[in-house]
């Protein structure tokens, strides 16, 4: 069973969201006490995969310098998705397996506002059947000039368990830790502009392979029956830690004469895995009235793959380590060790496999497109409706990967608040 976190993309740290929305929330007035409930189907074509998650925020001012939010997560999982093993000859139908999982998460933040500073310690926590996870959070923010400038820093510690694991009918959990550090400015150019500029350091240790994905070796002997099945795969191995750097660049900008503004933002990723991502996303915001705000979305990703990552990897399930063999003169084959070896053949040497190894396609040479829409109702003053519809598609770019293995999406949204 694929776990949570890896069955869409990698998750964005929470160190990096919080702050991400906060500066969004900072240089507007303070959000009235709410309860919104959100629903989201997340349908692949081909019936891969489906999420249905059901989730609910909440925001209440416990004072005039205290806010108290509080977020639920739940989650139904199911489908089928690409194991890492190679398709058959001739096929390019890739081996899958079934899966369904549910998982439940929640945060607690508290926003405090002492002067200029605002604090945001936060606690989160989820759980699936094989992945959980606790997290703590703190996001500082410093107002300057006259609350034009404000100064973002901010810190997070993950703790996660993986399993998958077992051992004489016991579960095994291993450990995946994660530090997220946040420097970053939101500068107010105008009563219409502000722009956001974040750079972000994380560090992942532990555990960081997906223990149902695998890997098939291949290496074409000069003999039939040599090579191995092509469904046929091994454990995938990736390194035990992970160092990334992300820095994001965000411009909110309102345009008088049409009644709307447009946020558009870039993201550029690196990480010693070998990635390099860049991700920009332009989103027009515009109020029809007084109560209808439409904004369609257009968002583009492209990144390079893990310096560990192939579809197939030339070597055999046999000998990890390599083998010499030799082509005899009668069409058989002889290996290192056998008697006579190495006969009257021609030698050969077959690789060892290299240190780390993963056919996942989320780590090859990709693009992804995002297409969306989403309507803002405010029905009554204390109740909105908001509705979006987003198609997301997925190609390869390395002409290697099966494009079978790239899903395509339907994502349809809706949700009800209410504000007081």
């Amino acid at each position: 069973m694929p776990l949570w976190s890896r069955c869409l993309m990698a998750r964005i740290s929470p160190v990096l969201t919080a702050l991400l929305l906060q500066c969004v929330s900072s240089v507007r007035s303070r959000a009235e006490n709410r309860v919104d409930y959100r629903y989201e189907d997340y349908i692949e074509d081909n019936d891969r995969i489906h999420i249905r998650t059901h989730a609910v925020y909440a925001e209440q001012a416990l004072n005039a310098k205290a806010v108290v939010k509080g977020n639920f997560v739940y989650d139904g999982i199911s489908g089928a998705t690409p194991t890492g093993a190679a398709a058959p000859a001739g096929s390019d139908r890739l081996p899958t397996q079934n899966f369904q999982d549910i998982r439940r998460a929640g945060s607690v933040e508290l926003d405090w506002t002492a002067g200029r500073f605002i604090s945001r310690p936060q606690i989160s926590y989820s759980e699936e059947s094989d992945y959980r996870s606790v997290g703590l959070s703190w996001n500082q923010s410093i107002e300057f000039n006259q609350k034009n400038t404000i100064l973002n820093l901010g810190v997070s510690r993950n703790f996660d368990q993986v399993t998958g694991f077992w051992l004489r009918n016991k579960t095994l959990w291993k450990d995946k830790d994660t530090w997220d550090g946040l420097i970053g400015v939101t500068q107010l150019l105008g009563p219409n502009t502000y722009v956001t500029a974040n750079f972000t350091v994380g560090v992942a240790d532990g555990y960081l392979t997906d223990p149902y994905k695998g890997v098939h070796f291949r290496y074409d002997f000069p003999v039939d029956g040599y090579n191995a099945d092509p469904s046929a795969a091994v454990g995938e191995n990736r390194p035990n830690q992970r160092i990334k750097q992300v820095g994001y660049l965000g411009v909110t900008h309102f345009v008088s004469p049409l009644n709307g503004s447009v946020d558009a933002n870039y993201r550029l990723h690196h990480d010693d895995w070998g990635i390099w991502a860049n991700t920009a996303t332009v989103q027009w915001n515009q109020k029809v009235g007084e109560k209808l705000l439409i904004s369609p979305l257009v968002r583009y990703h492209v990144q390079s793959a893990a310096d560990f990552y192939a579809p197939v990897f030339n070597g055999t399930l046999v000998d990890p380590s390599g083998v010499n063999a030799a082509l005899q003169s009668d069409g058989s084959l002889l290996f290192e060790g056998d008697a006579g070896f190495p006969g009257d053949g021609r030698a050969f040497s077959v690789p060892a496999w290299p240190q780390y190894y993963s056919a996942d396609y989320r780590l090859s040479h990709l693009e992804t497109w995002t297409f969306g829409v989403g309507i803002h109702w405010q029905v009554h003053e204390h109740v909105s409706i908001d509705l979006a519809y987003k198609r997301y598609l997925m190609q390869g770019l390395d002409d290697v990967t099966l494009s079978a293995a790239y899903p395509q999406a339907n994502v349809f949204t809706m949700g009800i608040g209410f504000q007081w």
